[in-house]
């Protein structure tokens, strides 16, 4: 329910993943004492993508289910903004809930947080730009982009670093090379590189053992793609044993074709978990200096992530080094103690930091089918007839 003189509200979708860990780590990190904080998931029940299934740590948890793109698009918004209902801050991170700040105008501060350098970002931001308030970026990379994109909005735009618990240290030991991949097992981040990077170092007489954690739609057919029988699949795990896994491995494999700034990344880090990721301007060059934190590779060149493992695995003293280095970049700069109070500092100014906005509703998202008025069962059964593959395209 609102909260009376304001509260702050965190809209993401209901998916497993960095944005999921994101605001897990803020909402855990909040000062005793401060303002109300309610954390609304949006879930399309037809996604295949996996749920959280750990509550986060807010005050408040509700979900808002739609059948996108089944349904009259304006009903799934009417959800959203009776969820967000009251004022205080809207902490945005996607496009459901800025839509309904579009459609039906909200009394809240709108934060809209820019979660990659990526076109979808950007498009969203300039999209939406009437109804957001606040942008908040976390990366100088995106901060500079965002500001090349949107010159006129720059005091509305904030650079605030988000941060990951510093807890115990990576054990050094003996034998073969322990490799981590955390992640989202799935095309797009370049998992499939993973089995020839492994080919090329077992060909050049590297000893090293796997461990994979996560899961994700690609999983079986990797599997089947790289049988190797000494690979340790952690599937889905607890944040808790994630985050003690990382004390017994010694490099983070990360060969990701298209990403922000991997919250694994900072996890691993902060273990002293040596890096080899690629080389993404999104923000990867913040925290892995190449050659002396861990080593960037190009996206895609499967050589260089085994030659900079290979290097790892022949030096173990440089190893160390690197391992004391990410550690302590990621101490410095991306401790979620720090950085969570920033967050909130800003979010609490949401009084101030409230333009004025139109109060008129803009219809920005849909087709003919997609009306305010229109009943969503009768929208919901025309497009059920016509078939998913027919309503995919007409939305």
């Amino acid at each position: 329910m609102p909260e009376p003189g304001g509260d702050i509200v965190y809209v993401l979708p209901d998916k497993l993943g960095g944005l999921f860990s994101f605001c897990d780590n803020l909402l855990a990190h909040r000062r005793p004492g401060g303002l109300r904080h309610r954390a609304v998931l949006t879930h399309n029940r037809l996604s295949s993508d996996v749920r959280g299934d750990e509550p986060l740590p807010a005050d408040e948890q509700v979900t808002v289910e739609n059948e996108l793109p089944f349904e009259n698009v304006y009903a799934a918004l009417r959800r959203v903004r009776d969820a967000v209902a009251g004022e205080g801050a809207l902490v945005a991170h996607d496009w459901i809930e800025l839509a309904a700040a579009s459609a039906y105008p909200v009394d809240r501060t709108v934060f809209s947080i820019v979660h990659g350098d990526f076109d979808y970002y950007y498009e969203l931001a300039q999209r939406h730009e009437p109804e957001i308030d606040v942008y908040v970026t976390y990366t100088t990379a995106i901060f500079e982009r965002l500001l090349e994109v949107l010159p006129h909005r720059r005091d509305t735009i904030f650079l605030r670093r988000y941060g990951v618990r510093i807890g115990g240290m990576r054990r050094p030991q003996p034998g073969p090379l322990r490799l981590i991949y955390s992640g989202r097992l799935d095309r797009a981040k370049g998992v499939f590189d993973l089995p020839p990077i492994d080919r090329m170092l077992r060909d050049s007489g590297v000893d090293v053992r796997w461990t994979v954690q996560g899961t994700g739609p690609h999983e079986a057919e990797l599997r089947k793609a790289w049988p190797q029988p000494d690979i340790q699949w952690m599937g889905r795990r607890e944040m808790s044993e994630v985050l003690s896994g990382y004390e017994r491995q010694d490099v983070l494999v990360m060969p990701s074709r298209n990403e922000g700034l991997p919250v694994a990344l900072l996890e691993a880090g902060a273990a002293g978990v040596v890096p080899v990721v690629s080389d993404l301007r999104s923000g990867v060059r913040e925290v892995v200096e190449n050659g002396q934190s861990g080593y960037r590779a190009a996206p895609g060149d499967i050589r260089a992530f085994a030659d900079a493992i290979a290097t790892l695995a022949r030096d173990r003293d440089g190893l160390e080094r690197m391992s004391g280095a990410i550690r302590a970049v990621v101490s410095r700069d991306w401790n979620i103690v720090t950085n969570a109070a920033e967050y909130e500092a800003l979010f609490e100014r949401w009084p101030e930091l409230r333009r004025q906005r139109r109060s008129t509703p803009r219809r920005l998202y849909g087709s003919r089918l997609d009306r305010p008025w229109l009943p969503n069962a009768l929208v919901r059964a025309i497009r059920r007839a016509r078939g998913p593959a027919a309503s995919r395209q007409e939305a």
